[in-house]
């Protein structure tokens, strides 16, 4: 069948301004979109044309966190669109050079395989400096190649897709410049960072600004937040993918908590929720990272730990060292007990706590009151 002729074009684009107002954003656009085109997956997504940061916008059919790890960069579709120009769509198997080479790569092998995709058609719709806004379409085997009339009808969408998104990115602007959140994280000590759903920082209150001016391991450049670690970098970007996903009401694997690495220093951990804001018939979706410096830790948290959890002292107190990035060897040393007595005491803390998995255990804490009401008390 041929799939151009089964495309109602005014539905599409009507799906596709509705999701300007839309509680999910382009969620169902893409999802409407992909079964438009007879695709296996739609992704809308930001890209760093210098960096290959990927933060996966919308996601529909596909799984991203391997490509957002570790493969983006290989992704050769990808990097053809990078040295066309924008606003137009470009599909592996028409305009990609030397296609013959691909099943040798090992973006193909370990990713575009595994994922059911024969071929992609993608196109950077927006730039705002070297932030990209892309779509991508991918179809598995049994879909038909991409044809070039198909590529010519996306091409006639990306006027209206540029002008959608606009529109979204600044009635999501107005919104959250205007919540009433982005003043009260200000009476937060713990340094907290908003993010609106294009995974731009908006927000942040003072204790953010105070550690990131002075921090060399982590910044925001062109409303995007960078890190001096790489792979950090990418876990992150995973990690806030997830939570905007999440915001938008998506079901989605909960997310850990990301370390990052200072020289001779403890590192910071950093954690990221979702956050879903309304006002009137306009929702947005958004997360919020809060940065949790061990070497800063406060006193009295390990009072608040016991009372907020029901804990003994040791076992806060446990709960608190992990916190602080401390191994249950280094507890066990400084207390001058056994580990099993440690191991023992951690078995109990996951019983109250309700976790299973230190990371989940430290998730939980930096997330409660514990360690916002003890830094403002002070």
């Amino acid at each position: 069948m041929n799939v151009l002729s089964t495309i109602d074009r005014q539905a599409l684009l009507g799906c596709l301004y509705d999701a300007v107002m839309a509680p999910t954003g382009f969620q169902g656009f893409i999802e409407t979109l992909c079964h438009a085109f007879q695709s296996k997956s739609v992704t809308m997504m930001t890209r760093n044309a210098v960096t290959h940061d990927t933060n996966g916008l919308w996601v529909y059919g596909a799984t991203l966190d391997s490509y957002v790890q570790e493969y983006s960069s290989e992704d050769m579709l990808a990097q053809h669109i990078l040295t066309e120009p924008i606003a137009l769509f470009y599909a592996s198997n028409l305009d990609v050079p030397f296609p013959e080479n691909f099943p040798f790569t090992r973006f193909y092998q370990e990713w575009v395989v595994p994922q059911g995709i024969a071929y992609a058609t993608g196109a950077t719709v927006l730039r705002e400096g070297d932030w990209l806004t892309q779509l991508y379409l991918q179809r598995s085997p049994e879909h038909s190649p991409f044809v070039r009339d198909e590529i010519d009808l996306l091409n006639e969408f990306v006027p209206h897709l540029q002008r959608a998104i606009q529109m979204r990115q600044r009635f999501t602007e107005l919104q959250l410049g205007q919540n009433f959140l982005a003043s009260s994280l200000d009476v937060l000590a713990m340094p907290t960072v908003l993010f609106d759903e294009y995974c731009r920082v908006v927000h942040m209150n003072r204790s953010g600004e105070l550690l990131l001016k002075s921090s060399r391991d982590c910044w925001i450049e062109g409303g995007h937040i960078f890190t001096r670690d790489l792979s950090a970098t990418r876990s992150l970007n995973l990690e806030l993918t997830k939570a905007i996903r999440a915001s938008h009401g998506e079901v989605v694997d909960p997310g850990d908590v990301v370390l990052l690495h200072r020289s001779a220093r403890m590192p910071l951990i950093l954690m990221l929720t979702p956050l879903r804001l309304s006002e009137n018939t306009l929702s947005q979706g958004a997360a919020l990272m809060f940065i949790f410096d061990p070497e800063k830790a406060p006193a009295i948290t390990v009072n608040l730990v016991k009372r907020l959890f029901g804990l003994s002292k040791a076992e806060a107190e446990l709960a608190v060292a992990l916190c602080c990035g401390k191994t249950l060897e280094d507890t066990a040393n400084e207390r001058d007990t056994s580990i099993h007595t440690i191991r023992s005491q951690l078995k109990s803390i996951f019983g109250k706590t309700g976790t299973k998995r230190q990371t989940h255990l430290v998730s939980l804490l930096l997330s409660s009151p514990a360690f916002f009401l003890a830094e403002i008390n002070l």
